[in-house]
C-alpha cells in the first residue's frame, strides 16, 4: 500500500505491505552515490542482502552507528560529518536510513542540513522508528536533551514488515506507540487494541500491519502530541537518584501511565484506569514504581525538567486533550502515591 502523507507544509510517500525490493523495482534509485546509514545490528543482518538491490554502477558507502536508540546525538553527527567530508560533492546522493529511531533522525537531519545534493529515503525497522520518521521534525541530542532540530520529511518512507526482527519485548515496546495513539487521539482506537490484543499470546502472534493506516492518520494530525506524551514524566526519572534502575522503555511506560493518571485526577474524566493497568500487566508490561525511588526525589526530578522548559499535555478525556500544562508539586505527589496504591491493590 502507498499513501501520500502531509505534515504541516511537508510531504512524503509512505509504502507498507510490500517489500523494499519490490519498491526499488517500481522506483529505481537514480542517484550515482548510495549512502546507507544503519545500526551495527542491522548491518550484520542485512548488508549483503540490501546491496544486491542496487545497480552495479552505483557507488555505495556505509556508515555504521551504535545500536543505541539515541544514536542521533552530537558525537555520532560529528563522526558522520567527518566521514562524508571526503565525498565528491558533485555527485547526486541518496541518503538511506535503515534501522532504529536514532538512525532515522540522524539520516533525516543530515539530508536536511548537508551541502550535498541528496534525496532521502527511510527504511524504519520497528514501529518506533516508523513513528519517528513521520514527525516532520528531526532532533540531534546532547546529554539526552534536544540540541539541534530541523523540519524535514524524507522523499520516501518504506516499512518492510519482512525485515522486522523485533519479537517479545521489542514487539511490546512497539505496541506502546499504538497505545499512545489511542490515549491522545482516539478512545475507540484504544478499545480496539484492548479487544484485538487482550493478552500476551495474541500480541505475539498477530501482526501490526492492520493498525498502520490508523496510526499514520493519527500521526498526521497529532504526531507531536503522541510522540511527546509521557516525556516529562519519563525525563523526571533521568533526574532522580536510582532512576537508572529503570530501563529506557520502562521509564517511557511509567511516564505515560503517570501522565494519564495525573490528567484524570485534574479533570476527573471517566476512565477505568485500574482495568487499563491490569490489561497492560496481562500483556507483559512492567508497571511497578520501584521502591528504591523516593516519591519526593522523583517529583523534584520532574520539577527540574519543568524548570528547563518541559511541559505535559493535559487530557480532558481519553482521546481528547486540552493544552500543555506545568504540573504542580502537590498534584505530582498525589498522582505518584495514588499510582503506587493502585499497583498494590492490583497485586493484592
Amino acid at each position: 500500500m502507498e499513501r501520500i502523507y502531509i505534515k504541516d507544509h511537508l510531504t512524503t510517500t509512505i509504502s507498507y505491505g510490500e517489500t523494499f525490493a519490490s519498491q526499488l523495482k517500481a522506483s529505481p534509485v537514480k542517484a550515482t552515490h548510495i549512502f546507507l546509514i544503519t545500526n551495527q545490528r542491522y548491518y550484520d543482518l542485512f548488508a549483503d542482502k540490501l546491496i544486491q538491490f542496487f545497480d552495479l554502477g552505483q557507488e555505495i558507502d556505509w556508515f555504521i552507528c551504535k545500536n543505541d536508540a539515541y544514536c542521533n546525538n552530537m558525537s555520532e553527527l560529528e563522526n558522520l560529518l567527518a566521514f562524508i567530508s571526503d565525498f565528491d560533492q558533485q555527485q547526486d546522493f541518496l541518503f538511506l536510513g535503515i534501522g532504529n529511531e536514532g538512525v532515522i533522525q540522524l539520516t533525516s537531519f543530515l539530508h536536511s542540513t548537508s551541502v550535498l545534493t541528496s534525496n532521502c529515503w527511510l527504511l524504519p525497522l520497528s514501529i518506533r522508528a516508523l513513528a519517528k520518521s513521520l514527525l516532520g521534525k528531526t532532533t540531534i541530542e546532547l546529554k539526552n536533551h534536544p540540541a539541534l532540530t530541523t523540519e524535514v520529511l524524507p522523499e520516501k518512507v518504506i516499512y518492510d514488515h519482512t525485515l522486522i526482527t523485533d519479537h517479545g519485548d521489542g514487539k511490546l515496546v512497539d505496541f506502546l506507540v499504538f497505545i499512545r495513539c489511542g490515549i491522545v487521539s482516539s478512545h475507540d482506537f484504544l478499545r480496539l487494541l484492548f479487544k484485538n490484543y487482550s493478552e500476551r499470546t495474541k500480541l505475539n502472534q498477530q501482526s501490526f500491519t492492520g493498525l498502520l493506516n490508523e496510526m499514520i492518520r493519527y500521526y498526521e494530525t497529532d504526531g507531536h502530541k503522541i510522540d511527546q506524551f509521557g516525556k516529562l514524566f519519563e525525563h523526571g526519572f533521568l533526574e532522580t537518584p536510582n532512576g537508572h534502575l529503570l530501563s529506557r522503555h520502562m521509564k517511557r511506560l511509567l511516564g505515560c501511565l503517570l501522565q494519564v493518571l495525573w490528567s484524570q485526577e485534574i479533570n476527573q474524566f471517566s476512565f477505568h484506569y485500574k482495568n487499563f493497568v491490569i490489561w497492560l500487566i496481562h500483556l507483559g508490561f512492567p508497571v511497578e514504581f520501584p521502591e528504591q525511588i523516593l516519591v519526593s526525589d522523583y517529583v523534584e526530578g520532574v520539577l527540574t525538567c519543568v524548570r528547563q522548559g518541559e511541559r505535559a499535555l493535559l487530557l480532558t478525556e481519553i482521546g481528547k486533550n486540552e493544552q500543555w500544562q506545568v504540573p504542580k508539586a502537590e498534584d505530582l505527589i498525589r498522582t505518584v502515591e495514588n499510582y503506587k496504591t493502585i499497583i498494590k491493590e492490583i497485586r493484592g
